[in-house]
């Protein structure tokens, strides 16, 4: 039986490992490179419905912002991994999930983002 969360952490625990290979196969880097998150339509599809290939991939260059794209600045002199995650404005509808009238703390997303209303707050 599958716990509440598992698939959650499975996931996590994947992008986790993907992103220390790059930040390992790349600690010899003296400038700052980005690693970016995204998911796009993969070619299969499943009960018609197109499924979502993600791609954890380095870039020497930042890539121009997305919506739905995390991008971490990796600089490895100051040994650190600045994260900017750009969100779809609603990326679920809380007024239909039952039971949650509203979000702890009224934020839904705290992180920064460089594109204006990418995020919805409550």
């Amino acid at each position: 039986m599958q716990e509440t969360g598992e698939t959650r952490d499975a996931i996590i625990a994947d992008d986790n490992k993907l992103i220390e290979e790059i930040i390992n196969a790349n600690k010899s880097n003296k400038e700052p490179y980005w690693i970016v998150v995204f998911a796009k339509p993969a070619r299969n599809c499943v009960d018609g419905k197109y499924t979502l290939a993600k791609h954890i991939k380095p870039y020497n260059v930042k890539p121009q912002s997305q919506v739905g794209m995390l991008i971490g600045e990796v600089n490895n002199r100051s040994g650190n991994i600045k994260w900017e995650i750009n969100m779809p404005q609603k990326p679920f509808d809380f007024d239909r999930l039952p039971g949650i009238t509203s979000i702890a703390g009224g934020e839904v997303v705290i992180e920064t983002s460089t594109i204006a209303n990418a995020y919805l707050t409550k």
